[in-house]
């Protein structure tokens, strides 16, 4: 039986867990500044439910979950407060878990998982269905550009712009190639999207602007034609990339890497500080051992993910528990 103390829509939850499913996904993919997203078979895993406890805990469990639990400056817990209009003493008695496999502050999109998660558990708690574009819109709103959220939210690979009617954004999917592997290399070292954004210029020559136009257009018939010589000369940057390189050192070591080999492309992922891997399957075992040969001579903390693309994104259910 629930506390009368709880608001009224903890009755939503009565017996039973919200469990939404986020996978993680990289974004720009070299030319495509804040326009291209990608998910990725990298996930966080939220849980919500009500006990008869007297205060909201956050449990956080996985490989990457660090200090996830302290409410304290919490994204998700932040962006569910927002929606739901409510203070943290009116959420006594539920309990969030977080589990996620997302390294963090690494470019993979882990604090766009906990937006759109916090977004669509706030619409279950109001009592609506939730619209995936309406939750779209206002992730986008929070995260400041659609990428990362619309590649999570929706799964594959998105092309995305904000609308010029309101504040929606402008989503298509395109199908990835299932032959085109993508790899990540993970260093030890964070980079706040803060710190990766402040390296940006506020002004950009023209001939990088349009260089990067070319380059976007082009990635895009790539991906739909499945042109692997299209793709490797679409994977060049002129707006984010040369002026990152100084927070992520590794981003040019492993471009050289890989164009002495047979891989596709290298591009920073996301805002970094991971760098993302492209290669055909047939060459995929001979990239990874590639890979991790360069992993095992750096100093420690270095991993390399071999990942899958996601094509279904959020997923949620309920799990009952006594």
């Amino acid at each position: 039986m629930l506390n009368k103390e709880f608001p009224e829509f903890a009755h939503t939850l009565i017996g039973r867990r919200l469990v939404i499913s986020v996978p993680g996904s990289t974004t720009n993919l070299g030319p495509g500044f804040d326009a291209i997203g990608l998910a990725l078979n990298v996930y966080s895993r939220f849980s919500f439910f009500f006990t008869e406890g007297d205060r909201l805990v956050i449990d956080a469990k996985g490989s990457c979950a660090g200090d996830l639990s302290d409410k304290k400056n919490n994204l998700l817990l932040s962006v569910l407060l927002n929606s739901l209009q409510q203070e943290e003493n009116d959420l006594k008695g539920l309990h969030i878990t977080i589990e996620t496999d997302i390294p963090l502050a690494r470019g993979l999109g882990s604090s766009s998982t906990a937006v759109l998660s916090a977004l669509w558990a706030a619409e279950i708690l109001k009592g609506r269905v939730p619209d995936r574009m309406r939750v779209l819109a206002q992730a986008a709103q929070i995260e400041g550009h659609p990428d990362n959220v619309a590649a999570s939210l929706l799964g594959g690979l998105v092309v995305c712009a904000p609308s010029i009617h309101g504040s929606k954004a402008v989503v298509r999917q395109l199908a990835w190639p299932e032959k085109w592997k993508t790899i990540v290399v993970v260093p030890p070292y964070k980079l706040s999207t803060e710190a990766a954004r402040a390296a940006l210029p506020k002004k950009v020559p023209l001939k990088d602007a349009t260089a990067n136009v070319q380059r976007a257009a082009l990635f895009v018939a790539a991906v739909a034609s499945k042109d692997e010589e299209a793709l490797r000369e679409s994977l060049i940057d002129n707006l984010h990339e040369p002026y990152r390189s100084s927070l992520v050192p590794d981003l040019n070591k492993l471009k050289a890497l890989v164009r002495g080999t047979s891989g596709l492309g290298c591009v920073l992922s996301g805002a970094g500080s991971s760098v993302l891997i492209i290669a055909h399957q047939r060459d995929h075992t001979d990239m990874m051992g590639e890979l991790k040969s360069w992993c095992s001579r750096q100093e420690e903390g270095y991993r390399v993910l071999d990942l899958d693309v996601d094509t279904k994104g959020l997923r949620a259910d309920y799990e009952s528990f006594n």
